[in-house]
């Protein structure tokens, strides 16, 4: 599916735009639309769409601006400019900035149709282009002797004059005050192993001071360099991303791990020994996601595999409840269809180990200096489990008990991982300015001192959707309220919740909810 994004100052134009994407038939999908370049800009860097359109004179942040940021977080995107006879001259210019195509104002259907299926064909071609390439450098000798010293990098411990001396032989310049490695793991079944490594390949290409290898076939090691550990962080957590996109037909799910960054070429090794390690562990339990190895508490959480009714599902709940709260959500589980296996002692055994490593890992993450071992003893001895599974009651006290034990150790603060004080105050900000036009992505990042690349990956995998879908969400609930409490207007809704435009608040609110905000009025019954 070819996501596509349009910028357009002119409503109508805008209007006229997305109703035609809308009507083409085969794999696109208009994925979002913004009336100037700097919203569009924080939009894109969470949908990460496949192709542009866009206006060049805009207010705030104008296409060419626009063009040179996405084409920076974004390097497969196609863009196609939207230009009246006007800015011939300026979408020339445009053109060296990397643009791939210009439509003339106004834009006819079949002209639109015809660009959008262009720019798919050269997707499509640069991927087969990428699936021939092979190794990129043609001095296949040159290719095997930094291969080989980048893996010495990562698996030896080399004497630090031999290392600079290989690195001088080869031409390469290495020494910089910051070393960040990440360890990757594809998840894929697919025997075309060659043609994702190209396309990998292709996208490692074009970046500075990252060195790379393939470890296995399915795993790949970065190591960037430079002289800011949070430049370089923001950079690995922009580079997964690029590469996740490229190779998402191939493998959906990638998984990595962002190594702790280092300030000698010796400590390499051991950096990226602990990256590789916790990819083993996370990638079968928190497949697909991004995860830091200084986020040890949300590590220790997710490394553990839950089964049945009291798994990761049920965890989740949890830390969202009240000590309270636990026996109503007990109650809920074992009187489902799930239940019914709790007539079995061995069930109730197994159950309640589960609930015993729950239990163990929220009271550790809410006890600082505390060792798992010495709280899993403690509440083992207060609460035996093998006697508790004797029967159903006991069974359902001890299980209550538990929960209730571990989730009163949990602190009124936003230290239960290491990035929940961010997200915290991201909510907060969100909750307070969901219904003013100008929030966006880039906007809540700086409010909460991140950059936008690291907050959206942060954001997304612990929110469990990303950004703009948690935006989106907020505001159509606010939305339903008011269709279904209120006379107000829908053009008046669509102002009260952030949409400038009523026809886009109707598109995006039947996009989410699967009907008309008319429609939904009528189906609640509101004023």
């Amino acid at each position: 599916m070819y996501q596509i994004f349009v910028v357009e100052d002119e409503l109508l134009i805008r209007q006229s735009i997305r109703n035609a994407i809308e009507k083409m038939q085969g794999p696109y999908a208009f994925c979002g639309e913004a009336s100037d370049g700097e919203m569009a800009l924080s939009m894109m860097q969470d949908l990460m769409p496949d192709i542009l359109l866009t206006d060049i004179r805009m207010p705030f942040l104008d296409g060419f601006g626009l063009i040179r940021h996405a084409k920076a977080m974004m390097p497969w995107l196609k863009i196609v400019i939207i230009s009246g006879f006007g800015d011939f001259e300026s979408a020339q210019k445009a053109i060296e900035l990397g643009v791939d195509q210009y439509l003339l104002k106004p834009v006819r259907p079949a002209d639109l149709t015809r660009v959008i299926e262009e720019m798919a064909a050269r997707i499509e071609k640069s991927k087969a282009a990428s699936a021939g390439a092979g190794v990129f450098d043609q001095d296949a000798v040159g290719q095997a002797l930094r291969q080989r010293f980048v893996r010495q990098l990562l698996f030896e411990k080399t004497e630090l004059g031999a290392v600079l001396e290989q690195a001088r032989t080869l031409n390469m310049d290495i020494v910089r005050t910051n070393y960040l490695v990440t360890a990757c793991y594809f998840d894929t079944q697919s025997a075309d192993m060659r043609r994702l490594n190209a396309l990998v390949q292709e996208v490692l290409a074009r970046e500075e001071d990252i060195l790379y290898d393939f470890t296995a076939p399915d795993q790949l090691a970065l190591l960037a360099f430079g002289s800011s550990e949070e430049a370089l962080n923001e950079r690995i957590y922009r580079l997964v991303n690029i590469i996740r996109h490229e190779v998402k037909d191939l493998c959906p799910v990638v998984t990595a791990v962002v190594g702790s960054a280092v300030q000698r070429l010796g400590a390499i090794t051991d950096s990226y020994k602990a990256a590789a390690d916790l990819l083993k562990k996370v990638s079968g339990v928190s497949a697909g996601q991004v995860v830091n190895v200084s986020d040890t508490a949300q590590i220790t959480a997710d490394i553990v595999h839950f089964n049945g009714p009291f798994g990761e599902g049920f965890r989740q709940r949890l830390l969202r409840c009240s000590p309270q709260e636990v026996p109503a959500l007990l109650d809920e589980v074992l009187s489902g269809q799930e239940g019914k296996q709790f007539d079995s002692m061995l069930m109730r055994y197994y159950a309640l180990i589960d609930i015993l490593k729950i239990s163990v890992q929220i009271a550790a993450r809410h006890t600082p200096g505390a060792d798992e071992k010495d709280i899993a003893a403690r509440l083992s001895e207060k609460h035996n489990i093998f006697a508790a599974s004797g029967d159903k009651e006991s069974f359902r006290q001890t299980a209550e008990g538990l929960l209730t034990e571990a989730l009163s150790a949990r602190k009124d603060t936003a230290g239960e991982m290491k990035y929940s004080h961010v997200i915290s105050r991201a909510e907060r900000y969100v909750a307070e300015n969901f219904c003013d036009p100008n929030i966006s992505l880039i906007s809540t990042a700086r409010y909460v001192g991140m950059s936008a690349a690291h907050f959206s990956t942060v954001f997304s995998q612990a929110v469990g959707r990303s950004f703009i879908s948690y935006l989106t969400a907020m505001r159509i609930e606010r939305a339903k309220e008011l269709l279904r409490t209120t006379n107000m207007r829908l053009s008046d809704i669509a102002m009260e919740v952030g949409y400038n435009e009523p026809n886009y608040f109707s598109h995006v609110f039947r996009k989410v909810e699967g009907m008309t905000p008319k429609e939904c009025r009528a189906q609640e019954g509101g004023q």
